[in-house]
């Protein structure tokens, strides 16, 4: 854990990119001015309390803390946001380490605001939740620019831009990432709203903080724009873990337990049924016309309590076969629900 001062931040941050991937890195802070509160105070104790709630964190909520203590005007609100590539753990420890650095940056300031190289933390003595605020905001530039500038501009922009409208179009942790080619660079992206806004604000947000991006890191191969509400970043290398999939909604529930793909068996095994069916029908049919013809031969019925039943009727299927020419089409008399009905010609 490194903690850096913000006017060094920038060539430093870049510097540990290869690291950045596994690495927490206090980026910067931001301590609002005229909010101050004084030791053993009702407000401090409600802040520790916060502190304290943070630190023992169980769920993982997506990535999202919202969390309140006490009443005005000591309560204090407070949420927490993590990259959408961190796991659970990953996010806990960033926000406990964030948390703890913004209170050594910010000792005495009833609002602040921090950010680290994988989560935000905020807290104030007024709601926070669902609130759109664009300020303060921090750009971080790479002190490398592109080979071509214009170019590189450019795909920077159409990709941030399509990664705003991913964002808001109904991903529960208003989050999207992907990469664009500019000539022989490939150009990596990502956005990310706190989840507490609707879209339109979420779209807001990435907005204002995308026409920041394009301006202050113009020709860069990199930056990052940090705000309240939302983070946006781009590079010329990967920079994420791979982020773990939203929860989906819960199964519908089904009458029956098969699922998809059993059902194409189901209907794969009904189509051979009917074929076999078919065939056997064909058989039975042919084999009620000789029973009707030969029935005094090869029938033997008899009679138990007023019923009749059949007692034999068995033929060997190739003298069927031979009975009817091969199942010659000059033998055919028609078809029906059972199959192919054929004539044969039987020796007295």
């Amino acid at each position: 854990m490194v903690a850096v001062g913000s006017s060094l931040l920038p060539l430093f941050l870049y510097s540990l990119l290869p690291l950045t991937l596994a690495l927490d890195v206090f980026l910067f802070e931001n301590c609002t001015q005229g909010t101050n509160f004084t030791a053993s105070s009702t407000y401090q104790a409600n802040l520790n309390s916060i502190v304290s709630q943070l630190s023992s964190l169980t769920e993982f909520n997506n990535g999202f803390y919202n969390l309140s203590t006490g009443t005005s005007p000591d309560n204090v609100n407070a949420i927490a946001l993590c990259t959408a590539d961190r796991t659970r753990d990953q996010c806990i420890s960033c926000v406990n380490y964030t948390i703890t650095e913004l209170r050594g940056a910010c000792p005495w300031n009833k609002e602040a605001i921090a950010w680290s190289e994988f989560c935000m933390v905020k807290y104030a003595n007024r709601n926070l939740f669902g609130n759109l605020e664009n300020d303060p905001r921090k750009c971080a530039p790479s002190p490398t620019f592109a080979m071509n500038p214009d170019q590189f501009n450019a795909a920077v922009s159409q990709l941030m831009n399509k990664l705003n409208i991913n964002a808001t179009a109904g991903d529960p942790r208003k989050y999207a990432s992907g990469q664009t080619k500019s000539g022989f660079d490939t150009v990596y992206g990502s956005v990310q709203c706190t989840p507490d806004l609707d879209d339109e604000s979420c779209g807001s947000c990435l907005n204002i903080s995308t026409t920041e991006l394009l301006n202050c890191c113009s020709g860069k191969i990199g930056c990052r724009v940090l705000s309240p509400n939302c983070m946006l970043r781009f590079e010329s290398n990967p920079f994420e873990n791979e982020a773990p999939e939203p929860p989906g909604p819960p199964p519908t529930p089904t009458h029956s337990p098969t699922g998809k793909g059993k059902r194409n068996n189901s209907n794969t095994t009904r189509i051979v049924i009917i074929v076999i069916v078919s065939v056997v029908g064909s058989v039975i049919v042919l084999s009620i016309c000789i029973f009707s013809r030969r029935r005094n031969s090869l029938v033997k019925a008899r009679t138990v309590d007023g019923i009749t039943g059949v007692e034999s009727l068995q033929f060997n299927f190739d003298a069927v076969q031979n009975a009817t020419d091969n199942f010659s089409e000059s033998n055919k008399l028609g078809a029906g629900g059972f199959g192919a009905v054929y004539k044969i010609q039987l020796s007295e």
